[in-house]
C-alpha cells in the first residue's frame, strides 16, 4: 500500500477506535452493569483487532505513520476525531 492510502486507512482506524470508545461512555448509564460489561468486552475485542490485524500492519510497512500516542513519531490532528 502506498503511503497516502496507508495514511487515510490509520486515519480511518483511529475514527473508528475513538467512536467505539466514545459510545462505550454514551451507553454506560443506559443499561445494567453486566450489559456494559458485555459491550465493554465486545468492544474490547473489536479493537484490539482493529490494531493487531489492520493498523499494525500499515505501521510495519510505514513507520512513520505510527501515532506518537502509541510509541511513533506521527502527530495525529485532533480534529479527525470530532
Amino acid at each position: 500500500m502506498d503511503r497516502e492510502l496507508a495514511e487515510k486507512t490509520s486515519l480511518l482506524a483511529l475514527k473508528i477506535g475513538a467512536a467505539m470508545d466514545n459510545n462505550l461512555a454514551l451507553i454506560k448509564d443506559g443499561c445494567s452493569e453486566q450489559e456494559f460489561k458485555n459491550y465493554q468486552q465486545a468492544t474490547g475485542k473489536v479493537m484490539g483487532e482493529l490494531l493487531t490485524s489492520f493498523m499494525n500492519p500499515i505501521y510495519e510497512q510505514h513507520p512513520s505513520l505510527k501515532p506518537k500516542k502509541m510509541g511513533g513519531e506521527y502527530e495525529v490532528d485532533p480534529k479527525i476525531y470530532k
